[in-house]
């Protein structure tokens, strides 16, 4: 699946995307070992959603907006 640019970060040291909404991504990576990571294979972390500090969009753990105002 791609993520859209304004979610994603580069690994400084596996250079793998990371779906910032995601946050079995996010700790998958941190610390990063320098090896990618299979999304499929990692434990998933229950979460309800995430939104960025300032934005007015709510993204589920599906990662399907809800737009807040």
């Amino acid at each position: 699946m791609e993520v859209p640019k304004e979610h994603q970060l580069i690994c400084p040291d596996c250079g793998q995307v990371i779906d910032m909404r995601d946050l079995s991504q996010v700790f998958a990576h941190e610390p990063c070992d320098g090896t990618r990571k299979n999304y499929n294979e990692i434990e998933k972390i229950q979460h309800s959603g995430s939104q960025k500090i300032g934005d007015n969009v709510y993204w589920t753990a599906d990662k399907k907006p809800i737009h807040l105002n």
